[in-house]
């Protein structure tokens, strides 16, 4: 099971390939908004989702999909560790 630390790495690098790239990986911080702010749309977040449940071997929950859980890398690590039991 991955360390928060790891989740987060993980998470981070995910998000800047994906929908920041070629952006300054210094400005995604852990508490960037990433659905608020546009950074994720409808579409990416389930993309996002997908990762997360392949990366962590996890199954996310329709009310997982939202705004109050996968705002900001800090959100996504708190639901990673929900969904895995830690």
């Amino acid at each position: 099971m991955p360390t928060n630390d790891q989740v987060r790495k993980a998470l981070r690098s995910f998000i800047l390939t994906n929908f920041l790239p070629g952006e300054d990986p210094a400005t995604l911080e852990d508490s960037t908004l990433l659905i608020s702010s546009g950074v994720i749309a409808s579409l990416s977040l389930l993309e996002l989702a997908t990762f997360i449940e392949v990366e962590f071997s996890i199954a996310l929950l329709p009310q997982d999909l939202g705004i109050e859980h996968m705002d900001s890398i800090d959100l996504l690590v708190q639901l990673v560790a929900r969904r895995s039991g830690r």
